[in-house]
């Protein structure tokens, strides 16, 4: 399988690397001083965790090729997508693109141009940020190296094809965990419905995760917000996937302020969810907006959740 990863961000970079070391026909696509430095350096990865680095000289263009890619995985920010899509249009020839990132807006610019029959959805779970031209990454929680977060990839229609399974053994192959959403639009909006408000606190916080955890009134902020969200959800018919969330509206809040504490205070969050608001501020800012709008289609009360996006 040819593949083109479209974007040398932290996500691109990450999986650009894997599936070079795997064997694959995989090039990456980067422009400026990004380009030079994979041009001349290859891809520098060190997992933030245990300092292991890993350098690939992974292929590297500025501008896609015409003739076309068995799969095009697209990382870029929610805020992106629509000025990449005619560059995209621009390549011929090919089966899917896949764009893997925050969004609940939804990917109809993308379908109208490429073609549905084209377009896929997903989000990779590793965060990281820049140190230079290392990209500093964790996909795994240190206390627990061997549970590494899957990619969530799905057809738009919910449909299990042959497509996606191919894509999925492609890469497994990488080693890469792979799980296929029946519903990739209402796994979407689930994960923003439970990120923002955390966004936000951290925000508010001015990035600082101790300040943050000392804080009982904004974790309990933080809770209230989620539990909204997911009421909004649910009142519009949207699948909340992963099916476990449906149930945080029936815990206790101090039972999850409990479990929001210790999440916070971890190291996972702090180059996870704390690098990404650092590097996407103005994507989260839209995320929120987009939420926002979703929300006021509903009849729920959104108190909470009005005041935590505020701080983004």
């Amino acid at each position: 399988m040819k593949i083109l990863v479209f974007g040398a961000g932290v996500l691109g970079s990450y999986y650009a690397t894997k599936l070079h070391k795997a064997g694959m026909d995989v090039t990456i696509l980067a422009r400026g001083k990004k380009y030079q430095n994979i041009k001349e350096q290859g891809t520098v990865l060190e997992d933030y965790f245990s300092h292991e680095k890993i350098i690939a000289p992974v292929k590297v263009i500025e501008k896609p090729e015409p003739n076309g890619y068995d799969l095009v995985m697209i990382f870029v920010q929610m805020i992106q997508v629509e000025s990449v899509i005619p560059i995209l249009a621009e390549i011929k020839n090919t089966k899917s693109f896949l764009f893997l990132g925050n969004n609940v807006i939804g990917f109809d610019k993308a379908c109208r141009t490429l073609g549905k029959e084209r377009v896929l959805a997903g989000f990779g779970a590793v965060g990281g940020k820049r140190d230079g031209h290392t990209v500093l990454f964790a996909d795994a929680d240190p206390k627990k190296p061997d549970k590494k977060g899957p990619i969530i990839i799905g057809e738009l229609n919910g449909i299990i094809s042959e497509r996606i399974q191919e894509i999925k053994k492609t890469l497994e192959i990488a080693k890469l965990k792979v799980n296929i959403s029946k519903d990739i639009d209402g796994w979407l909006k689930t994960h923003a419905a439970i990120i923002l408000g955390m966004a936000g606190a951290i925000y508010k916080v001015d990035l600082n995760t101790k300040k943050l955890v000392e804080d009982k009134n904004l974790i309990y902020l933080i809770i209230r917000s989620i539990k909204e969200a997911i009421k909004v959800l649910e009142s519009l018919k949207i699948t909340i996937e992963p099916s476990k969330y449906k149930t945080l509206r029936l815990y206790p809040n101090f039972l999850l302020y409990r479990i929001f504490k210790k999440f916070l205070g971890s190291e996972f969050v702090a180059i996870g969810l704390v690098g990404h608001a650092q590097a996407a501020r103005s994507e989260m800012k839209a995320l929120s907006e987009g939420f926002l709008k979703l929300a006021e289609q509903s009849s729920v009360r959104i108190d909470s959740l009005k005041t935590i996006l505020g701080y983004i």
